[in-house]
């Protein structure tokens, strides 16, 4: 009994187990469906819909912390702050390293004004991305916000450190000091001022502004050097500046410095005339003149010079003087008086060529460093202010561009020890500038040559050689020295340039098997290279080495690609391979990881639709239905998928499931045109041929097919129409006389309904003993499954069978196959009738159209066989056909000629014929057949017939 008893709880405990198993996985389910309900809803903005649908999701799993932060978010939307920050902080409470949650919460602490927390979010967020730039103005703001503004300037300060050169950073920290600098000018704290106004200038050094209230601030303090000082600085980099260049004026003039103050002044003039600044130095002369003109030395010895111009100790003071002032007219105009009595004096042309120097009169200075050489050409210090000239005058027209001036003066001071090294530099420069190749090699391998150790020429070859397009020569050197110096990191850096240059140019000759090694050994020298890796996938799948590809994304991760990288590009190589099914799967895995990513959607989207092609052109119907399934399932608006699937589900049959499926979609695209297109020819399978018409002629017809646009649309209008009547004529003639004959047929046709029809018909001859009429009723009916049957009967007075009836089954399978069973009898004016089964069948290829028959025919004991068969060949405007067929037996293919029962039915007979059926418009329609037969009436004779028959069809 406790065995019994133990076994029954234990059934229980299990089956409690299951159930809670069973419940916690519907929840779950059930929880992922609101939660995607609630994400759905919050992007259209709704978001206290999304919170109710998160709470209920939260019910079914309450430790979901994806949906509990939603549910933050939804909360913080809605303006119910306390709220979300208690739902957030149980967030980060059960998963402390969630990221969104800490920005939730930095905004709602935002709002609500405790800043010092969103900052703490801030820092927190910091240590996880501390060079997001955006988390670094967030609490640049948040410290504006608090007026601390120390901590603001140091938050900026360092942001600004970590982005120099963003300019949107640049303006915030610059307008942070200024702001600063107003605070600190209101306390009067003028020394802090001038360390903002220092920083403003290094942030912002075109900022006339900056310059301006730093001069200022020194003059403030009584710091007129460092006030002048700051204007030069500030004319250096904005020359010109009217503003700074009055403040350096007003300083001298501060400071009596009244000389410096006239040659600023006339240098500015000799920039550019300006009738304020002419007034301000007539000023500043005057003023001048004033102050010196009883303490100044230098007007006393003016004085004395031009009452004894021989006094050679006023015209050394004065000259050196002039020189130390900045008075170069006042100068010049001395030596030139002093060359007059001294034309070769060293010192003088010396100082001459300091005052062309300083006023910058290259020209000038050029004739007189010369002049110097010619006269004093064993001297070492003219040799040496000669070649320095030279070398100076030829880096200044190399940065002028002025290349042929440069070389000229590079080539001057090359054969000298001290210049040889820099000028060889400086022409290699030149040639390479002027893309002189040859020149500029010879150049590079002479100072290869003559200084061995210095790798920088080895680099400069290099790239050199790559600028002349010598892939082959640049990798290779670069290859060598590599290996020569691995430690060397300049040498690492050439190689893998220089490969890439090579593997670039060995792409555009598509040699990529030299692509693939060149590749494969950079990423031996650094397997973690990123383009070497897509260069070496790039050449196998291009030498269509899929397998080789596949194998190396798989032993070759890299660490800078994540896994989502290498699926994308494993997927891009099995397509390319024509892989398409694991392409899709790669895919798919991704979608389901990333189910955000639009690109990534797109990608799967397109090599599915691919995929289903493949499975299309193999006749693999069902797998591609299956794909083209599941793209509507991950892009529901794709009109390709949906245009493919119902093409297949028209062939199958299944017509509500394709409107379905058109409808769908055309919610997505109200007027696409082939879904318009597509929806008119479900309703034309359906038989609803005004609905088709009324889609087709909303299709926008192709451009270069206005007239097949036109025929389609009159064709479903004609499909419209119930009525039909035919017109025929039938005219047979034969090697005998006795069996030439005609038959006229008027027939009438109505559609009663989808799936019946009637046709009543009248066949007349006339003969030499008589007028012959038959009249017909024929039945077609179709049922549901595609089935149907054909049924008929007939009278006649003379010639043709006296009675008849017909009944055939018609069953349709795979597709594209059409079975026949059925069975007729006739009954002629005589006492003979005849009873006929037939078995047939029927298929479509495309264009095509074959039918094949069996006939078997019973007269009493006896018994008559045929064959018959036919084909139609539909023509461009799949309307317009020519017929074929052939036949053999004793079996009359034609019963209304009554002859041929009475006459050969115990002969063998055989038949062609052709024949073509030609539309004149969607409703009329006219055509023409031809038949021979031929009958064996005996072993050695036979007799021939000819049919041509003739009809006219229209529709009303």
């Amino acid at each position: 009994m406790s065995k019994n008893t133990h076994r029954i709880l234990k059934f229980f405990a299990i089956s409690i187990l299951s159930l809670l198993l069973i419940t916690n996985l519907s929840a779950q389910d059930s929880s992922d469906e609101y939660f995607t309900m609630a994400r759905v809803a919050g992007s259209k903005g709704n978001f206290s819909k999304a919170a109710n649908y998160c709470e209920r999701a939260l019910k079914k799993s309450p430790l979901d912390m994806d949906i509990k932060e939603y549910l933050g978010k939804c909360y913080m939307e809605l303006g119910q702050l306390d709220k979300a920050r208690f739902t957030l902080l149980e967030v980060l409470k059960e998963s402390p390293r969630r990221v969104d949650a800490r920005h939730y919460l930095i905004n709602i602490e935002t709002q609500t004004k405790r800043y010092y927390s969103a900052v703490c979010y801030a820092n927190e967020l910091l240590e996880i991305t501390p060079y997001s730039k955006g988390l670094w103005l967030r609490k640049v703001q948040l410290y504006s916000l608090m007026q601390n503004y120390v901590e603001a300037n140091r938050s900026a300060k360092r942001l600004y450190q970590i982005f120099p050169e963003d300019s949107e950073i640049k303006t915030l920290y610059n307008n942070i000091l200024k702001d600063e600098v107003t605070r600190l000018n209101k306390n009067k704290d003028i020394p802090s001022s001038v360390d903002q106004f220092e920083k403003i200038i290094e942030i912002s050094p075109t900022d006339p502004e900056g310059y301006l209230n730093l001069i200022n601030a020194y003059t403030k303090m009584g710091n007129y050097a460092a006030a002048l000082s700051i204007a030069d600085r500030g004319l250096q980099a904005i020359p010109l500046h009217s503003g700074i260049l009055d403040k350096k004026i007003g300083l001298l003039d501060e400071t009596h410095e009244y000389q410096k103050a006239i040659s600023v002044i006339e240098e500015r003039l000799r920039k550019g005339e300006s009738a304020s600044y002419k007034t301000v130095l007539n000023y500043m002369v005057a003023k001048a003149a004033r102050f010196y003109k009883n303490s100044d030395p230098f007007v006393l010895y003016t004085r004395i010079y031009d009452q004894n111009p021989k006094d050679t100790e006023a015209f050394d003071y004065l000259l050196s003087t002039s020189l130390s002032r900045g008075y170069f007219k006042q100068a010049e105009e001395l030596i030139n008086k002093g060359l007059k009595a001294n034309p070769s004096s060293k010192d003088l042309l010396a100082k001459q060529l300091y005052v062309f120097e300083a006023q910058k009169d290259w020209e000038k200075a050029a004739n007189i460093v010369e002049k110097l050489n010619n006269l004093y050409p064993n001297d070492a210090d003219v040799k040496e202010k000669y070649r320095n000239w030279a070398y100076q005058k030829a880096k200044l027209d190399y940065n002028e561009q002025n290349y042929k001036e440069a070389l000229w003066g590079f080539l001057k001071v090359s054969q000298t020890p001290e210049y040889k090294k820099y000028a060889a530099q400086y022409i290699f420069a030149i040639h390479s500038n002027q893309k002189s190749y040859p020149d500029a090699l010879q150049t590079i391998n002479s100072l290869i040559t003559d200084y061995p150790l210095e790798h920088q020429y080895i680099l400069n070859k290099i790239d050199l050689l790559m600028a002349m397009e010598d892939f082959s020569g640049a990798y290779t050197l670069a290859k060598e020295y590599r290996e020569k110096n691995p430690d060397k990191p300049e040498f690492a850096h050439m190689y893998a340039t220089a490969s890439l240059g090579y593997i670039r140019n060995l792409n555009k000759k598509e040699d990529f098997e030299k692509v693939k090694a060149i590749a494969d050994e950079l990423l031996e020298a650094n397997p973690q290279h990123l383009e070497a890796y897509n260069y070496g996938i790039g050449a196998r799948v291009a030498m269509k080495q899929y397998e080789d590809a596949i194998a190396f994304i798989q032993t070759r991760p890299l660490l800078s690609v994540d896994s989502k990288e290498l699926k994308l590009k494993l997927a891009g190589v099995y397509a390319e391979a024509g892989k398409h099914e694991n392409a899709t799967t790669l895919l798919l895995e991704l979608h389901k990881e990333y189910p955000f990513n639009d690109s990534l959607k797109n990608t799967l989207v397109d090599e599915m639709l691919v995929y289903a092609k493949t499975l299309d052109d193999s006749s693999n119907f069902a797998k591609s239905k299956e794909i083209y399934n599941q793209i509507r399932v991950i892009n529901p608006k794709n009109t390709a998928a949906a245009i493919k699937l119902t093409n297949i589900l028209i062939e199958e049959g299944d017509l509500v499931r394709s409107m379905q499926i058109v409808d769908s979609t055309l919610v997505y695209h109200k007027d696409y045109p082939d879904l318009l297109y597509q929806k008119g020819l479900v309703f034309e399978k359906m038989g609803d041929f005004k609905s088709a018409r009324d889609y087709h002629y909303r299709f926008m017809k192709p451009l270069e097919k206005p007239q097949e646009h036109k025929d389609r649309l009159d064709y479903l209008e004609s499909k419209e129409l119930k009525n039909q009547v035919n017109v025929s004529y039938l005219n047979t003639t034969s090697d005998s006389t006795i069996l030439n004959t005609s038959i006229a047929t008027l027939e009438y046709l109505r559609d009663l309904n989808k799936k019946n029809k009637i046709v009543i018909r009248g066949n007349y001859a006339g003969r030499k003993t008589g007028v012959g009429a038959q009249a017909e009723i024929d039945w077609y009916h179709s049922f549901d499954n595609k089935a149907s049957f054909a049924a008929s009967v007939g009278i006649s007075n003379a010639y043709f069978p006296k009675q008849k009836a017909s009944l055939s089954y018609f069953q349709p399978f795979s597709k594209v196959w059409q079975a026949e069973v059925g069975a007729r009898y006739t009954k002629m004016h005589d006492s003979r009738s005849f009873l006929t089964g037939i078995l047939g069948v029927e298929r479509t290829f495309n264009n095509v159209w074959v039918n094949a028959k069996g006939l078997i025919m019973q007269e009493g004991n006896s018994f008559y066989h045929s064959i018959f068969t036919q084909s139609r060949f539909f023509l461009k405007n799949e309307k317009n056909y020519v017929t074929a067929m052939a036949f053999m037996g004793t079996v009359p293919e034609d019963q209304k000629l009554d002859f041929q029962v009475n006459t050969f039915t115990s002969y063998v007979n055989t038949m062609v014929g052709a024949g073509y059926y030609h539309y004149l418009n969607a409703r009329t329609s006219v055509g023409m057949q031809g038949n021979w037969y031929n009958f064996k009436v005996s072993s050695t004779a036979y007799v021939n017939q000819y049919n041509l028959f003739v009809t006219l069809r229209t529709r009303f």
